[in-house]
């Protein structure tokens, strides 16, 4: 919630640096702390989706039993439906898990998604460890799934990775490929996986270039 709050702290002030900008004259300036400021809102989005789903994601386990209450926001590239139900761990036939890598502008990012494949065949999504590869990643729900995994004696299998689309910065217009789809080659993998460690430095810097652009100005 700490960094929601340090995003659009920083939105506004890029908005407030915009008009100061617009009325001097000064149109290319104010045009471009405008373009920050609407990504600083965007990111600021982003992150308290990724709050508030981190925050009401439960999963309760009773000998043979689960109960969840999944949020809509287990999943950042789509749009979700928050899900409340009881399952029989017989039910379920085992735990999937594959990497999902995203790529846009050069730029490319990797989760991990986790999943319950029911016997019937459906499937009930999870979550993700996100940001994987860079200094803000996220494995909670790895942690939660393999609670799930030693208590309940599910089998896990790996699905390996699948690419889906990026869109604008993976902010908008991305697009999650199904869970059937084919993973992507060994080449392909360890190329995305070099572009998610550089886009992990490239991340961190322009964050600290907008620190010190706002201070400095």
């Amino acid at each position: 919630m700490a960094a929601a709050f340090l995003t659009g702290t920083f939105g506004v002030g890029f908005s407030i640096l915009s008009g100061a900008f617009v009325l001097a004259g000064t149109w290319e300036v104010g045009v471009g702390m405008l373009g920050l400021a609407i990504c600083m809102f965007l990111l600021t989005a982003y992150v308290w989706r990724d709050c508030q789903a981190r925050r009401t994601w439960r999963v309760e386990m009773e000998p043979g039993e689960l109960r969840l209450d999944l949020p809509a926001g287990r999943s950042l590239m789509e749009a979700g439906q928050r899900m409340r139900c009881f399952l029989e761990v017989s039910d379920i036939a085992a735990i999937e898990t594959r990497l999902e890598a995203f790529r846009s502008f050069g730029l490319a990012n990797i989760q991990r998604n986790y999943g319950l494949r029911m016997k019937s065949g459906d499937l009930i999504v999870l979550g993700e460890d996100r940001a994987l590869a860079t200094g803000l990643a996220d494995v909670t729900i790895g942690g939660f799934v393999e609670t799930i995994r030693v208590k309940t004696g599910l089998p896990l299998h790996d699905l390996g990775m699948v690419e889906g689309k990026g869109g604008f910065l993976g902010l908008l217009f991305t697009s999650v490929p199904s869970w059937d789809a084919p993973r992507v080659p060994t080449a392909v993998q360890n190329m995305l996986w070099r572009r998610t460690v550089v886009t992990g430095s490239l991340a961190g810097a322009v964050f600290l270039t907008a620190i010190l652009l706002s201070v400095s100005l």
